[in-house]
């Protein structure tokens, strides 16, 4: 059974689909529910201004586990003491100035989109530039210095007091990053052993558990050391499950796709070993040592010996650390273009509010530098969440000022009111990117509508003004993205396919481990997927100068035949001892040949063309074909036979072999765009 590449479903097959609940979702939104309820009690209690914004923090802040999450809000507490008091010394400094005040603008916009883009910081950037520069943009407002200066001490209370909550909750009730960990290597360990047993649907769950990498659970392995929930040891125990885990998976899913008998004393194991995982228990016995030196055996052993309790794991080597900037970050064009581009979007924004003297529209500007993403498709479909968020959150506030505030006469009743509405956008948010933007949205339209000040109001001008800001920011986003140095998410698509190729070619020359090399491929497939479905949102015109989405879903479609057999190959290693040298060789030149091939493949897809010369898929195979019946004949002649080991090795290495010729010869017939 071949996987194929899901192809262009519906926005609206996409929303029901990641609207479906998954394990912790609504646990997830009903702590974000809470924490708003709390932040709303205590904004009104205090007189607190801007209560929809401290909420719409912690839809911001939140995250799956305590450690990020208290991570993220201490540092949204120190940002926003350091960045207020630097917007107080550049008020000042530009207090007399309308053109300073400007080029302040104008210089935070560009910095904070550039380095957004060119640096490992990446929305971080963005959003310093942001504070920067709507800070100077208030003195139009508040023209009286200790005026502004008594604002801006309170929006440093807007973002402490939600934030301190976020890190309480997350103190007081954690959701643990060690167990999440657990749970992530345990569901692993399951989903392959549903594919050691042929269960039906489990080829689904296992490109979506692989396809998340191990970036997730490195996260949770770090956050859990950090909060000294896990011993040095136990992290390094967890550091080798991790890449196990994963091999596995990714074993047991090519296995699937090829059609591979069912092994079911192999897929109890692993159900055994996810109960050991979950459970935080550790082996009591010592495993028996397999005479398995490769295949998916060779696996299952290893995860035993992680799991026995007199193990000793060795620590990790370091790896090296990634520099802050892009290698390209001062000679890529495309970094200046996209930050002036959101630098003209702020411009016709900030100038048009201006000058129609309408700041209650203010939130245009701020659309301009969330939406603002690297390729047209991804601006557009973030534009496109945030017009149908803010619009589900507009009918949500107004039909509760409607129909449920002029009822209202108590604190319990908003407590209640804001509760419902913020858990339906929870659930929304907590949604993959498909759609998570879009319940941050809906949550901030429906606030904006309900806490508008501090008691119940039915006045919709105020929301009602901001909502035609967010709309306004996103027309004019989508107008200058579009048509000023649009750029296609079919450049990425090119990159992620070149680097799916790219991984399988690692595989055959040994280059990295299985456990890396397989988590480079299926991340890149599934940032393929995702772009091939953002190219629907793109226009004809910016899309077809890469590539075309039929294209990507074909090229996407032949990559995944070709990793199954590919990945067996390398999970059987090198030819074993007692193997003919002229076969060992003829193995070697086939697998040279192909690691040729995808390496020229990789390069014509990453440029959109086919090479001067295209690459010509030969007799190979048949040089295969020929060393292993020589070597068959003169065993007989000999009147003895070949090892057992080596006899397999050559059928299981003929038969992907044959797999590998005829997917290739079949890629070779298509060219790039």
């Amino acid at each position: 059974m071949l996987y194929r590449p899901p192809t262009r479903p519906s926005f609206a097959r996409i929303v029901w689909d990641e609207l479906q609940p998954y394990p912790g979702r609504l646990d997830l939104s009903i702590r974000m529910a809470v924490l708003c309820v709390l932040v709303t009690v205590v904004a009104m209690a205090n007189h607190v201004p801007e209560a929809a914004l401290s909420c719409y923090l912690i839809f911001f802040a939140s995250k799956d586990n305590s450690g990020s999450g208290i991570l993220i809000g201490l540092g949204l507490i120190v940002a926003a003491s350091v960045g207020i008091l630097l917007g107080v010394l550049f008020l000042m400094i530009s207090a007399d100035s309308p053109f300073l005040r400007l080029a302040f603008i104008a210089a935070f916009t560009f910095g904070g989109m550039y380095f957004s883009q060119a640096s490992r910081l990446g929305s971080m950037a963005g959003t310093v530039g942001f504070v920067f520069a709507f800070v100077m943009t208030l003195y139009d407002i508040i023209p009286v210095a200790e005026l502004l200066t008594r604002a801006l001490t309170w929006m440093w209370v807007v973002v402490f007091f939600p934030m301190f909550f976020l890190v309480l909750l997350n103190v007081v009730a954690p959701r643990s990053p060690a167990r999440l960990l657990r749970a992530t290597l345990a569901d692993r360990l399951d989903a392959a052993a549903a594919l050691l047993r042929n269960t039906p649907n489990a080829v689904p769950t296992a490109h979506a558990l692989l396809g998340d990498g191990n970036a997730k659970a490195s996260t949770y392995q770090r956050m859990a050391r950090l909060l000294s929930l896990t011993s040095k040891e136990e992290s390094y125990r967890e550091g080798e499950l991790i890449d196990l885990s994963y091999r596995a998976l990714a074993v047991a899913l090519a296995r699937s796709q090829e059609g591979a008998a069912p092994d079911p004393v192999l897929a109890d194991e692993l159900g055994r070993y996810a109960v050991v995982v979950r459970d935080r228990e550790l082996l009591t016995i010592v495993p028996r040592a397999g005479a398995a030196t490769s295949g998916m055996e060779a696996i299952v052993g290893r995860l035993a010996a992680t799991l026995w309790q007199g193990y000793a794991p060795p620590p990790p080597s370091k790896a090296p650390a990634e520099p802050l900037l892009a290698p390209d970050a001062f000679h890529n064009p495309r970094y200046t273009q996209f930050a002036l581009k959101t630098l003209l979007a702020v411009m016709i924004c900030y100038i048009t509010y201006t000058a129609l003297d309408w700041f209650e529209i203010h939130t245009a500007m701020i659309t301009c530098f969330y939406v603002a993403l690297g390729t047209t498709g991804e601006t557009i479909h973030k534009l496109t969440l945030r017009i149908l968020g803010c619009l589900i959150g507009a009918a949500m506030g107004v039909g509760a000022m409607i129909v449920f505030v002029p009822h209202m006469t108590d604190i319990g009743h908003l407590m209640v009111l804001v509760g419902c509405g913020s858990l339906i956008a929870a659930w929304i948010a907590n949604g993959s990117e498909r759609i998570s933007y879009m319940g941050w949205q809906a949550a901030l339209a429906f606030f904006l509508c309900t806490l508008g000040g501090f008691g119940p109001s039915v006045d919709f001008g105020v929301a009602t003004n901001r909502i035609i800001g967010i709309l306004f920011g996103n027309v004019v986003v989508s107008l200058v993205f579009s048509t000023i140095w649009p750029v296609s998410v079919g450049g990425n698509v090119r990159g992620a396919l070149a680097k799916a190729s790219t991984a399988l070619t690692g595989l055959l020359r040994g280059e990295k481990d299985l456990g890396q090399q397989a988590a480079d491929f299926h991340t890149a497939v599934k940032t393929a997927e995702s772009g091939t479905e953002l190219l629907m949102f793109e226009a004809e015109r910016v899309k077809k100068t890469e590539i075309a989405p039929d294209e990507a879903e074909a090229l996407l479609s032949d990559i995944s035949a070709l990793s199954a057999p590919v990945f067996l190959l390398s999970r059987d290693g090198a030819a074993p001892r007692g193997m003919p040298r002229y076969v060992k060789a003829a193995t070697v030149r086939f697998e040279n040949a192909v690691a040729q091939w995808l390496d020229t493949r990789a390069s014509d897809i990453k440029n959109g063309r086919w090479a001067s010369e295209p690459p010509i898929w030969g007799d190979a195979l048949r040089d295969v074909e020929v060393a292993f019946n020589r070597a068959r004949r003169q065993a007989g002649e000999q009147g003895r036979r070949l090892p057992a080991a080596v006899r397999a090795q050559m059928v299981s290495r003929l038969r992907l072999y044959r797999q590998i010729d005829a997917r290739i010869a079949r890629m070779a017939d298509v060219k790039a765009a």
